[in-house]
């Protein structure tokens, strides 16, 4: 079976995919196949039977744990003539999770926060304040952020390249004019001379990563409870909100100022870096803001507009 694995890997990996996740979901399939049913091929009462083995996961997980074998089973049965296609899950491991669409005092109350996290020669503190800073400004992903280093800025034109991302894609992302002065400022505050070093490192020079990032938030983020309460009733914000804010108010700010957002959309999509314009709605959310200017619009059009 880790052969199998192996080869599905390579092969999606060739196309661009970095699946990570699904890489090691697999991975850990293939080690019970081989360790507990050697030389058995792909069936559903193999996969059913490695889920069992999490005891105390829940629904959602094992439905995602089947859905990533379901997806692999497609190549399996196509190379493997013992293995077979599975049948689809019945478990609910799709759908959007419901997004903290931050305001814009809340991105500042987290800069700040994050400004005065634990960082011996400071640089955590500035490299996480500024990152969020610049996912709001740019709709950057965290990971993007993360992996960014100092060559990958041009301040003579004042953009940053993203390189290759997800689905090994690369783009050029113009910053506004503020957001410029921000990272020159930023960049001047690293004791730095080599190009090739993290644009945000953290303690002694070390890139941030995503999980360092996440944590960052985790210690900051209560400064957005509303007053009185010290839990949160919701799923709490992430960092990976702040890119559906970015998409959530962009459109906030069009359809306020009467642009065409069918026109639009192609650019938002291209600046964040999507392959198809349905990837940049899967990021809206129904704001207050945006459901009060679509009904001010229809109240136009049903009130004597041009019907057309």
């Amino acid at each position: 079976m880790s052969d199998l694995v192996n080869n599905y890997v390579a092969y999606k990996r060739s196309l661009g995919y970095k699946i990570k996740i699904e890489a090691a979901t697999l991975e850990r399939f293939a080690l019970y196949a081989d360790s507990e049913h050697a030389g058995k091929s792909l069936s559903s009462s193999l996969v059913l039977a490695w889920i069992k083995t999490f005891e105390s996961a829940s629904d959602w997980y094992c439905a995602r744990l089947y859905e990533t074998v379901h997806t692999f089973s497609r190549y399996a049965c196509l190379v493997d003539e013992g293995s077979t296609l599975l049948p689809k899950g019945r478990g609910k491991c799709h759908g959007k999770n419901n997004p903290y669409i931050y305001e814009d005092n809340e991105i500042e109350a987290m800069m700040s926060a994050l400004s005065k996290i634990y960082s011996p020669d400071g640089l955590r503190a500035k490299s996480a304040s500024t990152m969020c800073g610049l996912m709001r400004s740019c709709g950057l992903r965290p990971s993007e952020c993360t992996h960014l280093t100092i060559s990958n800025y041009d301040a003579s034109k004042g953009v940053i390249d993203i390189i290759a991302t997800k689905f090994n894609r690369s783009r050029r992302v113009p910053l506004s004019d503020s957001a410029a002065r921000v990272i020159e400022t930023h960049l001047s505050s690293i004791p730095a001379s080599c190009a090739d070093l993290p644009m945000f490192p953290r303690n002694g020079g070390r890139p941030f990563d995503v999980r360092a990032l996440e944590y960052a938030w985790q210690i900051t983020r209560d400064v957005l409870l509303p007053e009185g309460e010290n839990t949160w009733s919701r799923r709490p914000p992430r960092p990976y909100d702040v890119r559906h804010t970015f998409v959530t108010k962009t459109l906030e700010g069009w359809l306020a100022a009467g642009k065409d957002i069918n026109a639009m959309m192609p650019y938002l999509s291209a600046y964040l870096g999507h392959q198809k314009i349905a990837d940049t709605y899967w990021y809206l959310s129904a704001t207050e803001g945006l459901l009060k200017i679509a009904s001010n619009l229809f109240e136009e059009y049903a009130g004597g507009g041009c019907h057309d």
